[in-house]
């Protein structure tokens, strides 16, 4: 598994463990289509994985920056 890999397999997992979502519910949250969503989470020796493009990484991390925006309003 490249360092490359895993790093996106487990920032995809920590933003769904950290949003509290279905890998459906992610996807579309983020603005991808489920099926491409899943090709992104695939091992790389997979004839389906797909490198995630920094514009839908960019989509989950806004959603994860959005949701530590809200919960740091309800500490507060």
């Amino acid at each position: 598994m490249s360092e490359k890999e895993q790093a996106q397999q487990a920032f995809l997992h920590a933003a769904k463990d950290a949003l509290g979502m279905t890998w459906d519910e992610l996807a579309m949250a983020a603005g991808i289509v489920p099926r491409t969503f899943k090709n992104y989470r695939l091992p790389d020796d997979s004839k389906n994985h797909r490198a995630m493009p920094s514009l839908a990484r960019d989509a989950v991390q806004r959603l994860l920056d959005d949701h530590a925006k809200k919960n740091r309003k309800k500490v507060a």
